[in-house]
């Protein structure tokens, strides 16, 4: 499968209309350490490599100032994932997060038709809690149920200020899928924040390889 990066897919996101944390790549130090001072807030910088668990690998890291963020991008561009160096850090604004959702959306093969998961219980930790994960059928021409996401936004923790923009996201998420020929989209969180807002601070997305030379415009090498 032909993978995008964070930052590539969040720039999908965006241009539909899905807000992200404000922010950009950096491909040396002092870009990241530019970034942190244009931005003027407390920044995380993310490892952009194809992996899960890039906490655990340290490829996670959080700055409180410009120079702070020129250390920490310092060391991650000296990271190594695999047999490939880190050659980009996601620079971003660190968000006062509220309430986590996960977001899935992949291709059931058997089914010959998209699935995805949603949980609206919290995004980190997902595979401990299977039970709290809901299966929603999308049919390609039509997507999830609008019906069904307002019974489960509905029976949520979750204010129901947000669970507008949140159904909006979701079926963002799934057009974004659809218009890309994408075979995985993968939002982990999609967050709500203090001061009412609906982001998606994570996204992995992969993209069918036989439809990569119809989409120039995501710039994969094959």
């Amino acid at each position: 499968m032909a993978r995008l990066h964070e930052f590539e897919g969040k720039r999908l996101l965006s241009d539909a209309g899905i807000a992200v944390p404000e922010g950009g790549p950096a491909s040396t130090a002092e870009e990241a350490r530019d970034i942190a001072a244009r931005l003027g807030t407390p920044v995380v910088l993310k490892i952009q490599a194809w992996t899960t668990g890039r906490a655990a690998i340290g490829g996670v890291a959080f700055a409180t100032s410009p120079d702070e963020a020129f250390e920490h991008a310092t060391r991650l561009l000296a990271m190594q994932v695999g047999a490939f160096p880190v050659e980009q850090v996601l620079v971003e604004q660190q968000l006062a997060i509220k309430d986590e959702l996960f977001v899935s959306l992949s291709i059931n093969d058997a089914a010959r038709e998209p699935v995805m998961l949603l949980s609206l219980t919290g995004g980190s930790g997902i595979e401990d809690r299977a039970a709290e994960v809901h299966r929603l059928e999308c049919p390609v021409g039509e997507g999830p149920s609008p019906e069904k996401l307002v019974d489960l936004l509905a029976a949520s923790a979750i204010e129901p200020k947000f669970h507008a923009d949140i159904s909006s996201a979701v079926q963002t998420i799934f057009s974004v899928a659809r218009k890309t020929e994408a075979r995985s989209v993968e939002v982990n969180p999609l967050v709500t924040t203090g001061d009412g807002r609906v982001l998606a601070a994570d996204c992995r997305m992969t993209i069918d390889d036989y439809a990569v030379f119809r989409h120039p415009e995501l710039g994969i090498e094959i």
